[in-house]
């Protein structure tokens, strides 16, 4: 074995001791979701009613893609860490400052744009879609599509959140700036009215302003921290 391969061995193995930390911090959390998953179902049956399923194994199966839904998004932050002890090695001084606080105020804001959607919005918009049954079309819902829907639109909220630090990003290498970012703002409302109706999973306009609006408000907080970085990097 040459001295020039033993660096990447070593990083290989590493890489390989990092995700298998992932792959046991998902497992833990499995099983703690998967104690939790008749109240994860009983909180989602409150404003949709009671569920059926269609095929005799969809019950089961059900369970564990929630628990595994929960798993992976409480193991979120051994993620981030591990990417962080993967990667810091290779970084400057300056660009691990700048890494250090993004990383977890983006899973943060993740979570904040999740935590709006799980706990406001889909069980108001829920009960909006459930509101258009007669007494000719009645709602029988499905829990194995229910939760795909609350999956991607909880999802939804939270991707949509890392908007500033998307922002930042582009202001950072020079992409953007506080100026553009104001004189674009149309444009901007327009692409994120696009970016609603497609992540958003139900077609009405309730579910799509409702991430709308809040992205919009982050877009505007963008540019106050926009703003804020190009006035720090000019000291």
């Amino acid at each position: 074995m040459t001295d020039e391969s033993r660096p990447f061995l070593d990083h290989l193995d590493e890489l390989r001791r990092r995700l298998g930390i992932v792959f046991l911090a998902v497992a833990i959390f499995f099983f703690v979701g998967y104690y939790y998953v008749d109240s994860i179902i009983h909180y989602l049956s409150r404003p949709a009613g009671t569920f059926i399923f269609m095929k005799p194994t969809e019950a089961f199966f059900i369970r564990l893609k929630i628990a595994l839904i929960v798993g992976v998004l409480l193991s979120i932050p051994v993620v981030i860490y591990q990417v962080w002890r993967f990667v810091a090695v290779a970084l400057t001084p300056s660009e691990k400052k700048t890494v250090l606080w993004m990383m977890p105020f983006s899973y943060l804001l993740f979570c904040a744009g999740a935590a709006i959607a799980w706990f406001i919005v889909l069980p108001t918009a829920v009960r909006f879609l459930l509101g258009f049954s007669t007494q000719d079309l009645r709602p029988m819902l499905s829990i194995e599509a229910y939760v795909e829907f609350a999956a991607w639109f909880t999802a939804a909220f939270g991707l949509a959140f890392q908007l500033p630090i998307i922002v930042f990003f582009l202001v950072k290498i020079g992409v953007a700036t506080p100026q553009s970012l104001c004189r674009y703002r149309r444009h901007v409302i327009l692409g994120l009215a696009i970016v609603a109706a497609v992540l958003t999973p139900g077609p009405d306009l309730f579910s799509q302003l409702a991430l709308l609006v809040p992205t919009y408000l982050l877009y505007e907080i963008s540019i106050l921290m926009a703003r804020f970085t190009v006035k720090q990097a000019a000291q």
